[in-house]
């Protein structure tokens, strides 16, 4: 082990960072490859199947498969960057606790009860639902990072709201096939290129690698990333903003996100998005 170390930071040492974040992105596309297609047929053999918006019956729980990869490829790669190692472990545990809250909504969750407001609803009369539970998980990752990545009171506050806001947000969005990666890829290009910190870019290039292979299975209705999917993409967005911005950039997502989160409690994203012509067009490109 010592020596395959010694080879992989030598190997490192000798390209630059966007060569870096290059070499990840092609390494969790091929991994992901790879592993999709049996992924993909495990889920069919066991019937984890759910009812798509077309009453399709379809692989519920592929987002698993982004937890996993992401897991290892993070985990791997942060052996050899000392710098923030402490970091990328606490995005690793968290995102596979966000991971978990989800696999439990999508393989036993009530159908019935939907929205933030709903599942808190249930919580206040005394039943827990596994949305509520969900959310309940959410709060506590946010709160935990924070904690944990924070220098002053200030910052606590907005970085839980980043990261909880972030979470909920892909989740509103996962309403339609491929909807929820093409946020995820679209927020996370302006998210690297805003960031005051490339420290940390090795998660969004690992994430965007693996999340591109799983679009054309999303965006064709073959399978679903469910839950467990929209869950760690949103933690993967709100920890990489927190961890990587400066406070008044910070200020500015969090007031776009405050905005498209009470947006989404009070009126259909879909609808907006149906009666949006450019909106509407790339909502269904590759349909």
């Amino acid at each position: 082990m010592i020596f395959l170390r010694h080879y992989l930071l030598l190997f490192i040492g000798v390209i630059n960072m966007p060569n870096i974040n290059l070499f990840i992105f092609l390494i969790s596309t091929l991994i992901t490859y790879i592993t999709l297609p049996p992924f993909l047929k495990m889920l069919e053999e066991n019937r984890c199947l759910d009812k798509n918006y077309l009453n399709e019956n379809i692989p519920i729980g592929v987002g698993l498969l982004f937890v996993l990869n992401q897991v290892f490829i993070c985990m791997f790669f942060s052996f050899f960057f000392n710098d923030f190692r402490n970091y990328i472990y606490i995005y690793i545990i968290f995102l596979t606790l966000m991971g978990l809250a989800g696999l439990l909504d999508d393989l036993v969750g009530e159908k019935g009860i939907k929205g933030f407001k709903g599942h808190i609803r249930s919580i206040l009369k005394g039943k827990l639902t596994t949305g509520g539970l969900k959310a309940i998980t959410g709060l506590f990752t946010a709160f935990m990072i924070s904690l944990m990545i924070s220098n002053s009171l200030p910052q606590l506050l907005i970085n839980i709201f980043l990261i909880a806001l972030f979470t909920n947000l892909i989740n509103m969005f996962d309403l339609r096939p491929g909807r929820a990666i093409k946020s995820f890829a679209i927020l996370l290009i302006i998210l690297v290129f805003s960031a005051s910190n490339n420290s940390f870019n090795i998660i969004m290039y690992s994430a965007l690698g693996i999340i591109l292979v799983i679009l054309p299975f999303d965006i064709k209705a073959k399978a679903m990333l469910g839950d467990v999917g929209a869950n760690s993409l949103g933690i993967t967005l709100g920890f990489f903003c927190a961890v990587s911005h400066n406070y008044s950039v910070k200020i500015i997502y969090l007031i776009m996100l405050v905005s498209l989160n009470i947006l989404g409690e009070f009126i259909s994203l879909t609808n907006v998005i149906s009666n949006n012509r450019i909106l509407n067009f790339f909502d269904n490109l590759g349909r």
